[in-house]
């Protein structure tokens, strides 16, 4: 009996395949599992799929191609999936090759060759002929895009191992069936770039010529007879209506909806480790989950490549900025009646919408920077001011400084609106390995100057307790992070401080969960993120007094309110004995706190916000 395959899943959408799928299955015995994901099959689909010992069913409504492949991966027992349609099937060579690919290097994947059928004849030439396609992968470090038509699995930065054999493939058995899928994917493409790309009908005319010329001729397809021209035809047919489906929604869009266009800028998505770059993830997504009849979402991103943070944007336009519109050349906002400047500093030019909200999240670079750099940013920022309709800020704190250092007529609203904050700990922990058993204190932040984290490292000389001190965050400033290494020398705690660098979300989880308390001395924030996390940690949390730390945290924090070390190993200590002396209310209290600042309640005090402006 031949060996199964027990470390991979076969995973498959399917609707409608009664007259492939058998010979499809069949192909798959030796799988020990294959998921199918059905999106709605009303022929004998399900029951062929029943008779087959290693397959499982599931079901989900049409989300899309991409994101539907994604889904079925994630009921697949193995993390290495082998991708295949409802109408392929693998040689035997090529299942060989799947059966012996190493699955210890997690970023490798597989490519195959594709071979196309029609009608019992393999076709070599048009743009059918020489076909690659990654089918195999390990869905832990990598998936396929969230495209609704057209998906393909993410390779940036893995490598692309050539697999020997055929993966044959017969997507049509007729013309009738040629001109229903057809109908659906235009449909699709239409739907997915509405907004985003822009054609004109001579454009269109040019492009389906060209895609006949270049199957038929450049392509050979006139090698295969009757089979080659119906599939050139069917090429240039087939760009013939997607292009011009995408023009008439573009067309209707502009002209026939009544629905209010409010476009947001998340361009700080092309920096999704960094602070606004996270702000950009989180609240891209919850607002997309708002469902309003009267606005019509779109979204700003740096390029394309940037969508794929955005889980739920079936329903949203994007625009991406080129070399004109980054630069201020081309203004960002045409035809678009709300437009939110989510971020203080750009050099992109927005002048034409009608109303204009306005961001800004702290003015921290007037501690930082020179005065002259510091006066070049202040004009930038009053100039976006001076276009808005309404200012909103991260805290109180803020406000203050902006209406100190900015110049805002008393009627142009500046209204605090709160972030959201993610809980940090993940169902999945993983100990950094820099870690030991010991008791600890832990601490997060850019490793900066204004973190203030020295004044941690002084502090622990006088702390008396076995704890040690973890300090986790981006290096980003090599002088602040030599004068705190040669700080722990000078005070002989290289066993008992340690930096940890850059961690990920897991070993940040595992941090936050086990830590005895989280310190944060930090001398500059807008808001304070790390106090809330800490919270949702149910930690005891201490920091300083400065800027906006004591308006978040309010009396659920213990502050320092100087940096001298004796005094600080002091709070410390009277504050642990404190919370552990009520350990469990304590807890609740700060976690019920912490509860109310989420990314739900941000997005709908913005999206109120958009129809108070809007008059909607």
């Amino acid at each position: 009996m031949e060996q199964k395959i027990k470390n991979i899943s076969a995973i498959m959408i399917l609707k409608n395949a009664e007259n492939s799928l058998i010979t499809t299955l069949n192909s798959l015995e030796n799988f020990e599992e294959v998921v199918i994901l059905d999106n709605g099959s009303t022929d004998k689909s399900l029951d062929i799929a029943a008779m087959y010992d290693n397959v499982k069913v599931y079901h989900s409504e049409f989300i899309g191609f991409g994101p539907l492949k994604n889904l079925a991966a994630s009921h697949a027992t193995n993390d290495w999936v082998f991708s295949i349609d409802s109408d392929e099937v693998p040689d035997e060579q090529l299942l060989n090759e799947i059966k012996s690919f190493d699955l210890t290097k997690l970023d490798n994947v597989g490519l195959m060759h594709r071979s196309n059928e029609y009608l019992g004849k393999v076709i070599s030439g048009t743009d059918w002929g020489n076909e690659f396609v990654t089918r195999l992968f390990n869905r832990k470090s990598t998936q396929f895009t969230n495209a609704e038509v057209h998906e393909t699995v993410e390779t940036d930065h893995l490598k692309k191992v050539n697999l020997k054999g055929n993966l044959l493939h017969e997507s049509y058995t007729s013309i009738d069936e040629i001109i229903t899928k057809m109908q659906l994917y235009t449909g699709l493409y239409a739907k997915q770039n509405c907004g985003e790309k822009k054609v004109s009908p001579f454009m269109i005319i040019i492009k389906s010529i060209f895609a006949f010329f270049r199957s038929y001729f450049l392509k050979s397809g006139f090698k295969f007879g009757w089979r080659g021209l119906l599939i050139s035809s069917y090429i240039g047919i087939d760009v013939f209506f997607k292009y011009f489906k995408l023009f008439e929604l573009n067309y209707k869009n502009k002209y026939y909806s009544n629905k209010k266009k409010v476009l947001v800028d998340f361009e700080r998505l092309k920096y999704p480790n960094c602070g606004l770059g996270q702000v950009s993830i989180n609240f891209s997504n919850q607002l997309a989950k708002i469902q309003d009849e009267a606005i019509q979402w779109e979204f700003l991103l740096s390029s394309k490549d940037r969508k794929k943070y955005i889980g739920n944007s079936r329903d949203i336009l994007f625009r991406y900025h080129d070399f004109m519109t980054k630069n201020g050349v081309k203004s960002i906002d045409s035809d678009i009646d709300l437009f939110h400047l989510t971020h203080q500093v750009t050099n992109y030019k927005a002048v034409n919408a009608k109303k204009n909200i306005y961001t800004i999240h702290d003015l921290n670079f007037l501690n930082e920077k020179g005065e002259s750099h510091s006066q070049k940013t202040l004009k930038k920022i009053q100039e976006a001011v001076d276009r808005s309709d309404v200012v909103t800020v991260i805290s109180e704190f803020t406000k203050n400084v902006v209406l100190q250092n900015i110049s805002i007529p008393k009627e142009k609203p500046v209204k605090v609106i709160y972030n959201g904050v993610k809980s940090p700990i993940l169902d999945s922990s993983i100990r950094p390995d820099m870690v030991d058993e010991s008791p600890f204190f832990f601490t997060i932040g850019t490793i900066m100057p204004k973190k203030n984290f020295h004044t941690l490292v002084e502090m622990m000389e006088h702390v008396t307790s076995n704890h040690k001190l973890y300090i986790a965050g981006n290096l980003e400033k090599p002088k602040y992070v030599q004068q705190i290494l040669d700080l722990i020398v000078e005070k002989g705690l290289e066993n008992k401080i340690i930096l940890l660098g850059p961690i990920k979300d897991e070993e940040k989880s595992y941090l936050f969960k086990n830590c005895e308390a989280f310190l944060f001395p930090s001398l500059l924030e807008g808001f304070g993120l790390p106090i809330i996390e800490s919270m949702y940690a149910k930690k005891p949390t201490f920091s300083s007094n400065k800027t906006s730390l004591p308006e978040i945290g309010k009396n659920h924090v213990y502050y320092w309110e100087t940096f001298d070390p004796k005094y600080m190993a002091k709070v410390l200590k009277e504050g642990l004995e404190d919370f552990n002396k009520d350990k469990e209310n304590k807890e609740k209290e700060i976690f019920e706190y912490a509860s109310q600042f989420t990314w739900e309640k941000n997005a709908e005090e913005y999206h109120q916000l958009y129809k108070d402006l809007l008059e909607l």
